[in-house]
């Protein structure tokens, strides 16, 4: 059962009164076979010679917090107030509208959802120890919430789109997809939104039931696709972005991974030699009173040190993890320290130049596709500032989305913003003056995802050397330390 939307579709002038309460769903209106009022989930019927079989349809609108009342019928009237609405046209409705279909008036009107009803979000009303238990709980596999990674979610979006674009209706598409999946989050998840949209629900609102999988700028896309009924070209669109997304991760990945294999073989063979070899040694030299050289006092120090070392940092990662949610309630409490915390790794060295360029690239091809797909820009620019997942840069672009209600243009409210490079704003300049915004938009992301490419090939060929010299000194003095205390073990003889 989909939750109830606290608005009421009333007959007017109806004794006793004709009420149906709507969901968060869509509904189809039209005249019932049996000529007497009745509904059943998705479907309002109406006693009215005047209605066609299927006169209108009335669906849920997340982002408008509303309903939408689109006309189907090509002989039978619609209005909404006093203004008619053509076949295929939409029009938004508001409390206390009165909706005219054939000879039909039916008000639309907001009533109170009863307590009991109130769906609550996963972290209403959840203290930051009831998020805290709620962590330990998940690391059993029974309690764990569903996970979808990026890649996964790509190939679903790709073939949903091409059987979509192929003609074949959302909840078959649905229904073949999790049929051909090998179980996984990714399954249940799937099959779940496919029980949603059967019973009513439109494709967007059942997804925005899993807000970790879909992010806010994947369902505003299904969304408008769904309004502009350009569903498949939408999630064409959409598949894109993911794709080009998870080309990025690889990328990224790749270039850190060798640095890292480098660096913790390199620690392994440091750490043998001190917990294993060097202890070995050092009753050897005691017995035959053989002073240890300093390298070699230094590495037998390290060793007494290392121990509450590493287990410092493993306690700390644990309380880090346990503790996550008093750390982020106290940074939503206090703004400035947040804002601050978020914009400090784009200016480390080396690697903040990086994550800007990510970000940049990340920022302008999401709304690039929210453009090409119809979205308004106020919205696209709202939207796409969330695919970083950094709340400075969601700050800034904020700035700009207000500059661009107060009239400014892009490239202003983008300078405003001290996200985007001058280059990148010069090029938007041209394309809002020359009306193909969404074009220039995507043709600046491509050229700044490519020179994220370049700038972690750079800073990989960087981190190489200095990992090698680094590692090579470590090994050094490791090896003077093990050789010392045997020189001095001859010149004893």
């Amino acid at each position: 059962m989909a939750e109830l939307s606290g608005f009421q579709l009333r007959v007017k002038g109806s004794n006793p009164p004709v009420v149906h309460q709507l969901e968060m769903r869509t509904y189809m209106i039209g005249r019932g076979v049996s000529g007497t009022n009745s509904s059943r989930p998705g479907f309002l019927f109406f006693a009215d010679q005047t209605l066609s079989a299927e006169h209108a349809q009335i669906y849920w609108h997340d982002r408008e917090m509303t309903f939408v009342l689109r006309h189907l019928s090509a002989t039978n009237p619609t209005k909404v107030g006093t203004i008619s609405v053509s076949p295929g046209q939409a029009r938004g409705v508001k409390g206390g509208d009165l909706l005219t279909l054939g000879s039909l008036e039916l008000i639309f009107e907001r009533v109170p959802i009863p307590q009991q009803a109130r769906s609550k979000k996963p972290s209403e009303g959840h203290t930051a120890w009831d998020q805290m238990v709620q962590r330990v709980l998940q690391l059993h596999p029974k309690n764990r919430k569903a996970k979808v990674n990026s890649e996964e979610l790509s190939v679903f979006t790709r073939q949903l789109s091409a059987m979509l674009d192929a003609g074949i209706p959302i909840a078959r598409a649905l229904h073949f997809f999790s049929g051909g999946i090998s179980g996984g989050d990714l399954t249940e998840v799937v099959e779940t939104i496919n029980q949603r949209v059967n019973s009513g629900s439109r494709l967007s609102h059942a997804m925005r039931g899993f807000p970790t999988i879909f992010s806010d700028v994947y369902v505003s896309l299904v969304e408008t696709g769904e309004e502009s009924g350009q569903l498949s070209v939408a999630m064409q669109r959409l598949a894109d972005l993911l794709e080009k997304q998870v080309k990025m991760q690889k990328r990224i990945i790749a270039t850190v991974t060798y640095p890292i294999i480098l660096l913790a073989v390199s620690v392994l063979l440091v750490g043998g030699f001190i917990f294993g070899i060097l202890p070995m040694l050092e009753p050897m030299f005691t017995s035959m009173n053989v002073a240890l050289p300093l390298p070699t006092r230094m590495l037998l120090a390290s060793r007494l040190l290392m121990m509450p070392l590493i287990t410092t940092v493993v306690v700390g990662g644990v309380l880090f993890w346990l503790f996550r949610p008093f750390i982020q309630r106290f940074l939503e409490k206090h703004p400035k320290l947040r804002k601050k915390v978020a914009k400090a790794p784009l200016y480390w060295p080396l690697v903040g130049p990086v994550i800007r360029k990510i970000a940049v690239a990340r920022i302008l091809y999401s709304m690039a596709t929210m453009l090409e797909a119809g979205m308004t820009l106020v919205h696209s620019i709202s939207r796409s500032a969330r695919v970083t997942g950094n709340f400075w840069i969601e700050e800034q672009m904020a700035l700009s989305k207000a500059a661009v209600v107060d009239g400014e243009t892009i490239a202003e409210a983008f300078l405003a913003s001290e996200i985007f490079p001058s280059q990148s704003l010069q090029l938007i300049t041209i394309g809002e003056e020359t009306s193909s915004l969404s074009t220039m938009v995507k043709y600046v992301a491509d050229m700044y995802d490519e020179d994220a490419d370049m700038a972690l090939t750079n800073m990989a060929n960087m981190l190489e050397p200095l990992l090698m010299g680094g590692m090579g000194i470590i090994a050094g003095f490791v090896v003077i330390a093990a050789i010392l205390p045997t020189l001095e073990l001859i010149n004893h003889l």
